[in-house]
């Protein structure tokens, strides 16, 4: 995604753009993924895949292991069997700092901010991974330095437009009600520029506008920029709305997977997590 080219106002809530229809290629596989925490599996030997340019989500009840899978995708957990195979290259473990190099992006389900800093500079932590120039020379402020902030200063300011948060720009993210402080944080993730953007319950603690927005938004990064989500979300409407295919855990074990249509007349996923009537 070529934020600085392209990021634009979003469309309006009436005329969002559907679900994204153009998947293709494999982007990200998982197989037979295992995480263990002491005497406590949390995955167990799950497989499913993420293609290009679609919208995935992964569902499940509480304590399903769907945070954790999007912790092993990113690296924050090592899982002990299985491989996550990102744009054809297979591994194991891969840390954080090396997947966000690599175009993965993440937002978490408590907001990860730094609430002392200002929207604009919490968005701005985004393009770090982009600077060229070092330490040294950005403390200095010389030259070369100065108009590379500039740049990336100006992507920013951009994605600030798309989210609609220009009123917030200068204020203090630890003082915003928590759905802006949610629009920040998915600001600062589309600042890295990811190909694989992960979304951790990104309705959370959300009011219905706020939902509207959010999915809005989330509809416009997928389909204007082609890139490609994977998110975790409780509101089963927002899901079914949204996504391109759901994968469904329980207790960590995969138990459907397909389209969103196909997902919620699965019998299983009906009786573990849907609970509606036979």
């Amino acid at each position: 995604m070529n934020v600085a080219a392209k990021i634009i106002p979003p469309t309006t809530a009436t005329d969002a753009p559907a679900p994204s229809r153009r998947s293709g290629e494999q982007l990200l596989k998982v197989e037979n993924v295992v995480m263990r925490f002491g005497g406590v599996t949390a995955i167990k030997g799950v497989s499913f895949d993420v293609r290009k340019g679609e919208i995935r989500a992964i569902i499940g009840p509480n304590g399903a292991g769907k945070t954790s899978m999007l912790n092993v995708i990113n690296g924050f957990y090592h899982p002990q069997e299985g491989t996550v195979t990102f744009k054809g290259e297979q591994r194991t473990a891969m840390r954080p700092h090396v997947a966000a190099s690599q175009g993965i992006a993440r937002t978490f389900q408590n907001v990860a901010l730094f609430k002392g800093m200002t929207t604009l500079d919490n968005i701005m932590t985004g393009r770090t991974l982009k600077m060229k120039r070092g330490l040294l020379a950005q403390g200095l402020r010389f030259g070369p330095a100065i108009r590379e902030e500039i740049e990336h200063r100006e992507v920013v300011e951009r994605i600030i437009d798309f989210l609609q948060i220009a009123p917030i720009r200068k204020s203090l993210v630890g003082k915003l009600p928590y759905g802006l402080q949610k629009r920040v944080e998915l600001g600062r993730a589309l600042a890295t520029e990811p190909e694989l953007l992960l979304l951790d319950e990104p309705m959370a603690g959300m009011n219905l506008e706020e939902k509207q927005d959010m999915s809005r938004f989330i509809l416009t990064v997928n389909e204007t920029f082609n890139t490609t989500i994977a998110l975790i979300e409780h509101d089963i409407s927002v899901v079914m709305d949204i996504s391109d295919r759901v994968v469904v855990l329980d207790y960590g074990l995969k138990i459907a997977d397909g389209t969103p249509d196909e997902v919620q007349k699965d019998q299983k996923v009906i009786d573990a997590y849907l609970g509606v009537a036979h």
